[in-house]
């Protein structure tokens, strides 16, 4: 198969629709199938892949933001060039929405896949007026695809019941070889950061930013420190908000920025505790990464977070109604428990062993071919020149 991906956010972009991504061109590659990217130009080619980047500024206050610069006839052009299958678009900013209206004219076949709840943030940037134009916006441009892969079950309840048609689970996966518990370099992490191997370690791994409800976070966390003040606290990522945590938890906390591959995997291995307090996620990708790790994750019950842990076996949800002492009490309990941490640890490994990238992107492929096999049967206009 020829495969056009599109999306506002890939590689060296670290984010779990990068991730995900990433990890679809690996599978679909060595599947022996042919992949075309299209994405924002952050000063880097791709590798490996046939590529076409568009133009791209940066948000000034939120610098991990590229947002891509119309026209964009050139990705129409490479599109009309390479000739694809099926053509999935994974974000549905300005770039997406171009790409949509040139399928749909062309009579492609078309998917898209449902990753990031924008209403949610719309509310932690000051415009939740838009929300319900969002929503219509967002349904309008899913519903004119074939197929709409959405990555958790909680999600897909959500997205159908304010009138998303054709979706489908696309759940997530995690190389369990690459996060695990016995990696050497977690024992190097802790001593880069002043730390004894039998300290109790309490890491968040994602994005600083307000859509990430890390201030939240931060308040619990500052509780932890004021009861537990021994227990040593990491922020793994960047952001917006990283100044504020940083004035917030003071010396109780370090922020090692981004960490990518074996690096970002030591520091999970160099962790006890996986603390989560996004509301807005519809997977979550480090949770999943954390699990791998033999971590036992406290988290809110919100999104598709609720779908990967098993509360009281692999971690623990706080309601998230409840008030940061509710979440902060929760870590102290696996702090306080060394034989209670480490079973809800093992019993995290091993569920995340059982949810490996290939399976999960056979199943996606398979949904491909279907697609594909029922395009063969209707006219398309892709290849008339014009």
């Amino acid at each position: 198969m020829r495969i056009t991906i599109v999306t506002e956010t890939y590689f060296p972009q670290v984010n779990g629709v990068s991730r995900t991504l990433g990890e679809l061109v690996r599978f679909m590659t060595e599947s022996g199938d042919q992949v075309q990217l299209i994405y924002p130009n952050y000063g880097e080619t791709g590798v490996g892949e046939q590529v076409h980047t568009v133009r791209s500024i940066v948000v000034p206050f939120y610098k991990e933001l590229h947002l891509p610069l119309p026209p964009f006839g050139s990705a129409h052009r490479a599109i009309h060039t390479f000739r694809p299958d099926v053509v999935h678009i994974a974000t549905e900013a300005t770039l997406g929405w171009s790409i949509l209206r040139f399928a749909l004219r062309r009579r492609l076949a078309i998917v898209s896949s449902f990753h990031t709840n924008f209403d949610q943030y719309s509310d932690h940037y000051q415009v939740g007026w838009a929300r319900g134009v969002i929503w219509r916006y967002m349904r309008w441009f899913h519903n004119q695809t074939r197929e709409t892969y959405v990555p958790s079950a909680t999600t897909i309840r959500a997205l159908e019941s304010l009138g998303f048609e054709r979706t489908v689970l696309w759940k997530r996966g995690v190389d369990s070889t690459l996060f695990r518990p016995d990696r050497a370099g977690r024992l190097d992490v802790r001593r880069e950061l002043g730390w004894a191997p039998e300290d109790v370690v309490i890491t968040y791994v994602s994005r600083i930013a307000p859509e990430k409800n890390v201030e939240y976070l931060a308040d619990a966390l500052a509780i932890v420190a004021a009861r537990r003040p021994e227990v040593r606290i990491l922020f793994v990522g960047d952001g917006p908000t990283r100044p504020i945590l940083e004035k917030r938890l003071g010396p109780a906390a370090r922020f090692a920025g981004y960490r990518k591959g074996e690096d970002l995997a030591d520091h999970y291995a160099a962790s006890n505790i996986f603390a989560f307090s996004s509301l807005s996620e519809t997977f979550g990708n480090v949770v999943l990464e954390a699990m791998a790790t033999g971590l036992p994750v406290v988290a809110l019950r919100a999104g598709g977070v609720g779908d990967i842990v098993q509360s009281g076996t692999t971690g623990m949800l706080v309601e998230p109604s409840e008030p940061p002492a509710h979440f902060a009490s929760a870590l102290i309990s696996l702090v306080e428990d060394p034989a209670r941490r480490r079973g809800m640890g093992e019993a995290a490994r091993s569920f995340a062993l059982s949810q490996s990238w290939d399976a999960i992107m056979g199943s996606l492929r398979h949904r491909y071919q279907a697609v594909v096999e029922e395009q063969a049967g209707r006219p398309s206009e892709l290849w008339v020149s014009r």
